[in-house]
């Protein structure tokens, strides 16, 4: 696997969540960050900057060309996260299945995050997706009334520090939509999602159907 190939995989097993991923093992990467948050990895884990200004601001790095970092390498560094795992077996590519459940160790710094402001923007009002309109009570009933997802409009990895988060931060998202926004970094904001759903409605609308367009005007008698 190539040193690109393997900064995309450990970012994507690891669920690191970078645009950009370097790897190599030595110290010294051939290329430079350019999409950020961008992620270095080694053998044995990584050191994630959320913007460019953290990465080309950080003393530890030699930056030209290339990327430089003195021994012993990344791991030394502050804010480094080490992620212990087995060895992955090798993959037959003849074979149609997969191991999963493997445990591992990971350690990695997260944002806190206030439930109980998700709590009270899930009570204040209809459940329904702010995207789309689905609603998991009107689709399932009483078994899934109170299921919705809180997306904050702000990501909190752009916050710096601290920051108070209002009712009006947060939208009520069903999954589909929640996951769709997060398909890009920066997300997508609500817009584009209710944009992409109008669009592909329209084109349905104009699907002929495929008895032709007899049974079409058929249809509309």
């Amino acid at each position: 696997m190539s040193t690109r190939a393997r900064g995309a995989d450990l970012n994507r097993r690891w669920n690191v969540g970078a645009a950009h991923a370097l790897y190599i093992h030595d110290g010294h990467w051939y290329h430079q960050l350019k999409r950020f948050p961008g992620a270095l990895f080694d053998r044995n884990g990584y050191i994630l900057f959320a913007t460019k200004e953290d990465y080309l601001s950080c003393p530890h790095l030699s930056i030209g060309k290339q990327i430089s970092v003195a021994a012993p390498g990344i791991s030394a560094l502050p804010g480094y996260v080490r992620v212990t795992e087995a060895t992955a077996p090798d993959v037959d590519i003849h074979k149609i299945s997969g191991l999963e459940g493997e445990r591992r160790l990971v350690l990695h710094l997260t944002r806190e995050r206030d439930r109980a402001i998700v709590k009270l923007k899930k009570a204040a009002g209809a459940r329904a997706c702010e995207a789309c309109g689905f609603s998991f009570a009107q689709k399932y009933g009483r078994a899934a009334a109170s299921y919705c997802e809180v997306h904050h409009l702000v990501p909190l990895s752009e916050l710096e520090e601290a920051t108070e988060i209002r009712l009006e931060d947060l939208a009520i998202l069903c999954a589909n939509c929640h996951r769709v926004v997060h398909l890009r970094n920066p997300p997508y904001v609500l817009t584009d999602i209710r944009s992409m759903l109008e669009s592909v409605s329209a084109v349905a609308q104009q699907v002929v159907p495929a008895d032709g367009p007899r049974a079409a005007r058929s249809a509309r008698r």
